[in-house]
């Protein structure tokens, strides 16, 4: 079990309630495709990781700020000797090797993540002299997706391709146990973590434009009222606890407007439902009352 364990990013959530309630255009769309791909790489690395020896520390999402430097790192496993920084990329497809890019038969070409490894190594270095812990850093770019293939005559080091992962974690040997400067190190570090050093802007969102209903848990399609106390989903064919969709629904509105009062109609119209009365009581039971009458909203 990892000792931080990893959160969806919440651009990459908010992206996923705006494509339940409106049509993105073509660059949003690819932008959450993207997020989506880079978290889904990032959980497949953690099934590895998660089935370490127990004498490591193992700390996902990191997203430190030092010296006003970003540091981003994917997975980092703190050992009795050393540290791993893994860096995890979801490619697919044919990639030509580059010591600066890779490129795809289509011409379309991306950074060598062994210049993003190696720039976050280099910082990672700088933090931990300045924590006072002397410990050597070593680095891997772990290509998850088992449909990537890389086109070089070259052996890259760094480089842990999909058939080389599962031996890569097979062959891991932990020495010695973790110490209090390990502890120490691992506490700081997420001690330091905040997602919002690295807040992307918002996309504009127009309230008016987005469909109100309530959306699956599931696969976010519309759900419709099955009886009382649940919800059946049309597309995925899954019953869900109406409170709890209701519920999940007003955390998303949360999420998409974070400055707008959660009031009981309002929320009404956001999911669609005719029964205030449901609305309200999942409002009490959920959240603290704020005012009176009219006035009355919920935080």
């Amino acid at each position: 079990m990892a000792y931080k364990e990893r959160t969806k990013p919440r651009m990459l959530c908010i992206y996923e309630a705006l494509a339940k309630r409106m049509k993105l255009g073509q660059g949003d769309q690819y932008y959450l495709l993207h997020m989506d791909g880079g978290f889904e790489g990032e959980c497949g690395l953690d099934v590895h990781t998660d089935a370490l020896d127990s004498r490591c520390l193992v700390l996902n999402d990191l997203q430190l700020r030092h010296n006003r430097i970003s540091i981003q790192i994917d997975t980092l496993v703190i050992c009795p000797d050393k540290l791993l920084v893994y860096e995890a990329k979801n490619y697919k497809g044919d990639h030509q090797w580059g010591p600066v890019t890779l490129r795809k038969p289509s011409g379309a070409t991306m950074e060598n993540p062994s210049v993003q490894l190696n720039r976050t190594m280099a910082r990672l270095a700088v933090l931990l002299e300045d924590l006072k812990i002397d410990m050597p850093i070593e680095g891997f770019v772990a290509f998850i997706n088992p449909e990537f293939n890389l086109l070089s005559a070259q052996k890259i080091e760094d480089y842990l391709l999909p058939g080389q992962i599962p031996r890569h974690f097979q062959n891991f040997r932990v020495k010695g146990e973790i110490g209090p400067e390990q502890q120490r190190l691992a506490d700081s570090l997420i001690r330091m973590h905040n997602p919002r050093h690295f807040a992307e802007e918002m996309p504009e969102i127009d309230y008016a434009k987005l469909r109100k209903e309530l959306f699956c848990l599931d696969c976010g399609s519309a759900v419709r009222l099955d009886g009382i106390k649940s919800v059946y989903c049309p597309v995925c064919k899954k019953r869900r606890r109406t409170t709890k969709t209701i519920l999940h629904n007003i955390e998303e509105f949360r999420l998409l407007f974070p400055d707008a009062k959660v009031t009981t109609p309002r929320m009404a119209e956001w999911c669609g439902m005719d029964n205030k009365d449901r609305i309200y009581r999942v409002l009490c039971k959920n959240y603290k009352a704020v005012g009176k009458c009219h006035g009355r909203h919920y935080v």
